[in-house]
């Protein structure tokens, strides 16, 4: 198949990872791939199998930059063309509109956050949609609206080299997480004041937050540190780009999410053998990796004092805590991705020979 790919940016976050992921697989397995970009925003690894367009350069407006897209889908003469997120998403489907290409847009966040007005006035336009591809079954009934075949496809969990934990006894007196720090969203804030409670008890253990963000978001929580009186045990360390290396001797990991796609941090967190505790967020990423009491824990939203009680169980039943974290490296076989890439690839036939049919 002729494949056109199209995102905003490719950066290191969630997402554009999976974006990268997925065109460096389908060009390996021996399609011509062309991926889209149009903020010059790049980190990360491309294929040399893949190609790559930015026009971040063009001043276009909002046609314009539909009418670039169409005109390289055209010229590409591409069977599918497949757009992540929102904005992309939309360029996808009116730039595909009448054309042979058919257009596959992709839900990677939760379509049900606070404060999505974008989504909220484009969802009627989904209609237009040939297809889509989402993560989780609640987000493919938010889009009901989209008559053409759609699937549920996770994300793979891709395996990185020297990734096993020491056994949990040995392990510093740490708890961690990483990821953007984004109040509005990852909730960091509850995680700090769940673990001011387990200071109390356990004054030897530190927190480190590992993940970029903004200016606001990274103030806020210096100032919420400082508050309770924590600095000297809560490190906000800045952006790692090998999370695995920097929270493998780490006795838990926790997330404290209000709402995300299928969290990749928590994927990774768990492939390496960490037991972790993560929030119930929305529309149900850690529901999917997590068998509550089994491989991890799933505590509610936005409930420090949650966060805190099976922070301290794990402390204090170390070999429970080396059972789930055992149990959670487990999730790899789950979710590989020589199998998703398959589920990937079929959808894409599948869609295209419906529509030659």
């Amino acid at each position: 198949m002729k494949i056109v790919m199209l995102i905003k940016w490719l950066h290191n976050s969630g997402a554009p990872k999976m974006f990268m992921w997925l065109a460096n697989s389908l060009a390996e397995r021996g399609h011509e791939v062309l991926i889209c970009t149009y903020q010059n925003q790049y980190e990360g690894t491309l294929s040399p199998l893949v190609k790559h367009l930015d026009f971040t350069d063009e001043k276009r407006g909002f046609c314009g930059r539909i009418r670039r897209i169409r005109g390289i889908i055209k010229e590409f003469e591409s069977d599918v063309s497949i757009s992540f997120l929102l904005d992309a998403n939309v360029y996808n489907m009116f730039a595909c509109y009448g054309l042979k290409t058919k257009s596959i847009v992709c839900e990677r966040n939760d379509p049900f956050k606070p404060h999505y007005w974008k989504l909220k006035f484009w969802k009627p336009w989904f209609r237009l949609a040939d297809g889509a591809v989402f993560q989780l079954p609640k987000v493919a009934e938010y889009y009901s609206c989209i008559k053409g075949e759609t699937a549920v496809i996770p994300n793979p969990i891709i395996k990185k080299e020297m990734t096993d934990c020491m056994p949990f006894a040995i392990r510093g007196n740490r708890i961690v997480t990483h990821g953007r720090l984004d109040i509005e969203q990852k909730r960091q804030d509850i995680l700090i004041m769940a673990f001011a409670l387990l200071h109390e008890e356990y004054p030897d253990y530190t927190l480190s937050i590992y993940g970029g963000g903004e200016k606001k978001d990274w103030k806020k929580l210096e100032e919420l540190i400082n508050m309770l009186q924590l600095a000297d045990v809560v490190r906000l360390e800045g952006e790692t780009l090998k999370p695995e290396e920097v929270i493998k001797d780490a006795k838990i990991w926790v997330m404290t999410s209000d709402f995300e796609g299928i969290p990749n941090a928590l994927i990774e967190a768990m492939s390496v053998g960490l037991p972790c505790v993560a929030t119930d967020c929305s529309p149900g990423g850690a529901r999917l990796l997590i068998d509550d009491g089994k491989n991890g824990f799933v505590v509610p939203r936005g409930n420090h004092r949650a966060v805190y009680g099976k922070m301290k169980y794990l402390i204090e039943h170390a070999d429970e805590a080396e059972r789930m974290g055992k149990e959670a490296s487990h999730i790899a076989e789950r979710f590989a991705p020589e199998d998703i890439i398959k589920q990937w690839e079929s959808y894409c036939k599948r869609l295209v020979d419906n529509f030659s049919a």
